[in-house]
């Protein structure tokens, strides 16, 4: 039993997620499973791959009756938007929350040999649009390890760019945000189904008992004129 809870702890609470470098001009992307990556872009090609077999086309079936399935009320109903959009707002930010930037990196260098009043000015921008960028993350994630640099070379004739980024999450912090999310989708749902009901008792009370749900006229006032 122990061994049974020690294993789904470390499932639950193992870290996994993405990490992705680019330089050269070559994009490279690899799935993290707490300390070990495997490479997933570009894909390695495997000697020998056989190709894949064709199927052959199922026999003909006879098709069955469909029965008249019952209508059921809709899952979402247009008053339930304006909360399920508030609660898909506090969702993602539960979720930014519970994702861990374990490394990022970004390297750029200006190149001015070509126009260097052009680089110089391209390098005061860079580093303006980058301070602000990096105030802005780092509120919104939980960074571990952060290196940027930049810098200029005047005797080269093509600028450089080259970074990486390492992110986490464990599926105890998923399921975590799930729930919250689930909990307050069935909460609205609740209050909503309230409401209708609440609604078509009015429209009964005050349009007669054979009145139907739109509120219209009653066959029994029909009858009656």
């Amino acid at each position: 039993m122990a061994a049974v809870l020690l294993l789904l702890a470390l499932i639950l609470f193992t870290p996994f997620g993405l990490s992705v470098d680019y330089a050269g001009g070559a994009l490279r992307a690899a799935a993290r499973v707490f300390c070990a990556e495997v490479q997933v872009y570009p894909r390695r090609e495997k000697p020998g791959g056989r190709a894949g077999k064709e199927k052959k086309p199922g026999a003909g079936k006879k098709p069955k009756d469909e029965k008249p399935k019952k209508e059921k009320p809709p899952l979402i109903t247009r008053e339930m938007l304006p909360e399920l959009l508030r609660l898909l707002g506090r969702t993602l930010t539960r979720f930014r929350r519970k994702i861990t930037v374990n490394r990022f990196v970004l390297h750029i260098t200006v190149a001015g040999e070509a126009d260097p009043f052009n680089a110089v000015m391209t390098y005061g921008a860079v580093n303006c649009a980058l301070a602000a960028a990096g105030s802005a993350a780092g509120g919104a994630f939980r960074v571990k390890k952060s290196d940027v640099q930049t810098g200029m070379d005047f005797s080269a004739g093509r600028s450089t760019v080259e970074g990486g980024i390492t992110l986490t999450i464990s599926i105890a912090r998923i399921l975590a945000v799930a729930a919250a999310a689930g909990f307050g989708f069935l909460k609205i749902k609740r209050h909503a189904d309230r409401a209708a009901k609440a609604a078509a008792k009015e429209r009964k009370d005050t349009n007669g008992t054979d009145a139907d749900p739109d509120g219209r006229v009653s066959q029994a006032e029909h009858s009656q004129d």
